[in-house]
Order: structure tokens, then C-alpha cells, then sequence
């Protein structure tokens, strides 16, 4: 949970709460209208809805008790991706959802065109209001720093590419399809990227590995390795349902090469941690460097989970 207080916020304002809902996570950010720039505080859940959408209940009533002081007027929905099979059973969700706890008046969507529309709107024309959070965060970071330039959002599961110039979204995409598709989106993240997926044929000390398509490690375990996150850190559930300790992610990752006895050292599998990590953020940079000539800017705004871990690479 992150807090960022403004020395001007008042309880007694009437303030607006951002709710976001993704494939794996639940966000809420609270605003004070009066100073956009500041949100006044944010927290992230782990919440995978696809598995686990008989918790979403008790996960809202949790987050909405805990903020009933914060005189919340108004409430934005969005989302990051579709949750379900199409746009109508996601926001048919999202909104009956909801709506167990907030009184509808109180509740907006947020659209591709970058308008708010009501719940009834919303459920008339789903496909204008799924997947829309990562044009929300490219609008409220121009309002936050009125600075143009690619927004990078190193997230837990994906890496989103926005570009945004005079408060404006460059991109033409108005679907996560389209985002794929225009190298905009790619499903390399800080925590839930199966580790594989990085280099599939990956090449170590002269050998060559194909490595398996099911999942046995992540790329939490990858970074818990390389000491980037730390055990509390790693909010996803663990391939092997096992611990989130270093020598778990190690044994992990033994188990995605397929090593059943010590021919490989301890020191090996840092390094191919290593390894894995620097190749999956080369590819990001690579992107990276593709969407600023694209779109011609010269200013990168790096967000997300792992936004420090990114930031460190690009500075060295």
C-alpha cells in the first residue's frame, strides 16, 4: 500500500475514487478535485478475477469501509483489460459488482473517447468502456505532470506504451488486440510473465535449452533471484504453490530447465536469472526506442510496479 498525502487535502472535500479493475489486480486511487495532481492515496490488491471472482465481494466491502471517511462523492470505473470471454460479461460484472455497494448516481465510466458515461450508457455500448485504464493512466499522468512523452507502464503482468503530446493520446489503437498488434502492449511483467517466455531458446555456457511452455517459474522468482523484490514483495501466487523465499525461486527455476540433481551449481541459476532479467528488459527498451522515433518524442515517463527496476536499467 502506498500513501501520498497533500499538506492541502481536506476530509471534508468531496472527493473522487478511481476504481480499476484488471486481470490480476484491483487498484483504488482517491483524488481531491481541487488538486488532480496529488492523488491522495492509492492502493493495489491482488485479486486474479478469472479464478477467484467469488472474492470480489468481500475485497469491495473491505476497501470501501476502509476509505467511508474520505467523503467520496464520485466514483470512475475502468478497466484494464477484459476480465471474462467479451466486453458484455466484463462490465456486466464490474457493474453488478459495484453497485452492491454504491448507489449508481455515483458511478461513471470511463471511455475510449476519453468521456465519462453512466452505468446505463455503459452496459448499452460495453465495448466503449473495456479496456480502457491504460488511456486513463496516460490522461491522468499529463494532468499530474504536464509533461509530453512515452508513457512506460511496467506492470505486474504486461508493459503497456503510451504516447501522449499536449495531453493528447497519440495512438490509434482502441483495443488491447490493436495494442498487441501495434507493439503497444506486451505480456512481459515485473511478476506474473511465465519465465520461459522471455527467451524460449535460451543459450547458456555454449548449450542450448528449449525451455518448456508450462509454467514453472515466473518472472517474480526471476527478480526475487536477482534481488531486485524481496519475498513481500511477491504478491502473485507461486507456480508451484510452494514458498516465496530466494531458494524457492531458485528451485523454480531448476525446475523450468528441467534439473533434477545438482549438475547445475547455485551461482549458475543466479546467473541465468540474471540473464533472463536483462534479456526481458532489453526487449522493452528495444520497444522502448521503436515508439519514441514513431512517435517522434524524446521523453520517457516510466510507471508501474517494477517502474524502478526498469529505471535503473534504462540509466545504465
Amino acid at each position: 500500500m502506498a500513501t501520498n498525502q497533500s499538506t492541502s487535502f481536506n476530509v471534508n472535500k468531496h472527493n473522487i475514487a478511481v476504481l480499476d479493475f484488471g486481470v490480476t489486480s484491483l487498484k483504488i486511487v482517491i483524488v481531491d478535485p481541487s488538486h488532480p495532481e496529488e492523488p491522495f492515496h492509492s492502493q493495489r490488491i491482488y485479486l486474479p478475477l478469472r479464478t477467484r471472482r467469488q472474492e470480489i465481494d468481500g475485497e469491495l466491502k473491505t476497501i470501501l469501509r476502509s476509505y467511508a471517511d474520505y467523503n467520496i462523492r464520485k466514483f470512475i470505473l475502468t478497466t484494464t483489460s477484459p476480465l471474462f470471454a467479451s466486453a458484455k460479461e466484463t462490465i456486466e460484472f464490474i457493474i453488478n459488482s459495484v453497485t452492491n455497494f454504491i448507489h449508481p448516481a455515483n458511478i461513471v465510466l470511463y471511455t475510449h473517447d476519453g468521456e465519462f458515461v453512466t452505468i446505463k450508457q455503459a452496459l448499452e455500448n460495453p465495448s466503449k468502456v473495456v479496456s480502457v485504464g491504460w488511456k486513463a493512466l496516460g490522461k491522468g499522468l499529463w494532468k499530474m505532470t504536464k509533461q509530453e512523452g512515452l508513457v512506460v507502464d511496467f506492470s505486474t503482468r504486461t508493459t503497456s506504451f503510451i504516447p501522449i503530446r499536449e495531453g493528447e493520446i497519440l495512438s490509434s489503437s482502441k483495443s488491447d488486440h490493436e495494442r498487441m498488434k501495434n507493439d503497444e502492449l506486451i505480456f512481459f511483467g515485473l511478476m506474473e510473465t511465465n519465465a520461459a517466455f522471455i527467451q524460449p531458446i535460451f543459450e547458456y555456457n555454449g548449450e542450448t535449452f528449449n525451455l518448456p511452455f508450462e509454467t514453472h517459474a515466473i518472472t517474480a522468482d526471476v527478480f526475487l533471484v536477482t534481488e531486485d523484490i524481496q519475498s513481500s514483495d511477491y504478491i502473485t501466487n507461486t507456480p508451484d504453490k510452494k514458498a516465496k523465499f530466494k531458494e524457492d525461486a531458485l528451485d523454480r527455476i531448476k525446475s523450468m530447465f528441467c534439473i533434477v540433481d545438482d549438475c547445475f551449481h547455485e551461482q549458475d541459476l543466479i546467473k541465468i536469472a540474471y540473464l533472463l532479467k536483462v534479456r526481458m528488459l532489453e526487449k522493452i527498451n528495444r520497444l522502448i526506442k521503436k515508439k519514441m522515433e514513431e512517435y517522434q518524442l524524446d521523453k520517457i515517463i516510466i510507471t508501474g510496479i517494477g517502474a524502478n527496476i526498469l529505471y535503473q536499467y534504462l540509466m545504465e
